[in-house]
């Protein structure tokens, strides 16, 4: 991705998976500065990108060329409230919200 595509080096090591099912156009990246517990939530986040990524926010259809970059969290300082079951669908609402706000279009296939 730096030689072909012109990413900052720092960006490109911390991609966290592409989407749907970790091989798609879609990117999902950790640009998070001094924030605690991200490599808890990491998993939960990643399981949330790639739920949105296979079906978005227009008719459930496969979404191309979303980037999501993850730049600052608030989290809990129990662990207990950090699970998959708080995260995931926060993430979730979190990802398709950011999908609304950048006016997805559907595209007729040629």
């Amino acid at each position: 991705l730096v030689d072909k595509h012109d990413w900052e080096k720092q960006e490109a090591i911390k991609i966290w998976s592409f989407g749907p099912d970790g091989e798609g156009a879609n990117i999902i990246l950790d640009t998070t500065k001094a924030c605690q517990f991200m490599n808890e939530i990491k998993d939960s986040m990643v399981t949330a990108f790639q739920v949105v990524t296979g079906s978005g926010v227009l008719c459930e259809e496969g979404v191309r060329g979303m980037r999501i970059n993850v730049e600052d969290t608030t989290l809990h300082p129990d662990a207990i409230h950090r699970g998959g079951g708080q995260i995931i669908p926060t993430s979730r609402r979190v990802f398709y919200a950011a999908q609304l706000l950048a006016a997805p279009r559907l595209q007729e296939p040629i």
